[in-house]
């Protein structure tokens, strides 16, 4: 299906971890600055809703990470005035979208297996750090497609590039020579997350922590915190996309007093779980904080700046 407004698609040939929401977060960011109104369509991965669910109109936010997915319910909280649409069939959800809202852009999130629309853009993410040559296919892996599948994509993003990739960038330009961005991921913000109170990054250097997260690469919120100068005391790690319920909160109470540590730290899509579930009273008052981190372009940023702007011509 082809919609009368530019389509910007971001997705991976692996099941996540690859830093794919900063990097749509990144392309948002862009777009607004572009004074360009937004619409993202997810298929709201593990929510209990099916069918067409609005998570945000622009101005109100509807749900709970529950009912309509994480991702969807973090972008909606971090970008209030833009529209946000989970539908497992998206074909549909650009077409009320386009109708409703009118907007200039369309991103998908998770888009590059979801192929019933026709896109501008097909952004593929790599991450740099893992063995691509040894991720076998599902279910034995978590390989989605065959490495002949990045033929579709317009543009290659690598992801958390820390400067050996000579062998996935040796097997990408097997399979395409279409253009290749490096990313990496950095600390943009640390606030309390009941307090909303922010703690300067140039603070956290030796403090403790405990930290918890329920994500698909918990290795890189590990990796983060290191950075920052953390001393990580424990690292509770938990399923991807984990519900939380009172018996988890009163685990992580536990380890927190265990290894009296100055604060507990947690992910961004962890903190938006969080917030839709009925949170003891002592736990709101602990030293709860989340790392808001950011998609930071290394190599390529003209490259993917041009591309952008050339398809966002056709909204004008």
């Amino acid at each position: 299906m082809i919609v009368d407004v530019p389509v910007l698609s971001v997705g991976n040939i692996t099941t996540g971890g690859t830093g794919k929401t900063p990097f749509v977060e990144y392309l948002i960011r862009y777009c607004l600055d572009q004074k360009k109104k937004v619409a993202v369509l997810s298929r709201g991965y593990k929510r209990t809703t099916i069918g067409t669910n609005i998570v945000s109109d622009g101005m109100d936010i509807n749900g709970t990470t529950e009912t309509m997915g994480d991702e969807p319910f973090q972008i909606a909280m971090k970008f209030p005035g833009i529209i946000v649409v989970v539908d497992e069939d998206r074909a549909r959800a650009a077409r009320m979208v386009v109708d409703k809202w009118k907007p200039d852009v369309i991103l998908l999130d998770d888009g590059f297996q979801h192929r019933g629309i026709v896109r501008d853009l097909d952004i593929v993410i790599i991450d740099g750090t893992k063995p691509l040559l040894k991720i076998p296919m599902l279910p034995a892996g978590l390989r989605r497609e065959p490495f002949s599948s990045l033929r579709r994509a317009d543009l290659l993003v690598l992801s958390r590039n820390y400067g050996s990739f000579s062998t996935i960038e040796s097997v990408i330009q097997k399979y395409t020579k279409k253009p290749l961005v490096t990313v990496q991921f950095k600390p943009r913000r640390l606030y309390e997350i009941f307090a909303n109170k922010d703690i300067p990054l140039s603070k956290t250097g030796q403090k403790s922590c405990v930290a918890f997260c329920g994500i698909g690469n918990p290795d890189s919120f590990k990796e983060t915190l290191n950075e920052m100068g953390f001393a990580i005391e424990d690292l509770i790690v938990f399923p991807d996309h984990h519900r939380y319920n009172e018996i988890d909160i009163q685990e992580i109470q536990r380890v927190y007093k265990e290894c009296k540590a100055e604060y507990i730290i947690t992910t961004e899509k962890d903190a938006v779980r969080l917030r839709s579930i009925n949170m003891p009273e002592s736990f709101q008052f602990t030293a709860l904080f989340c790392v808001e981190i950011e998609a930071v372009i290394t190599e390529g940023e003209k490259i993917l700046h041009y591309l952008l702007q050339q398809k966002l011509q056709r909204a004008a």
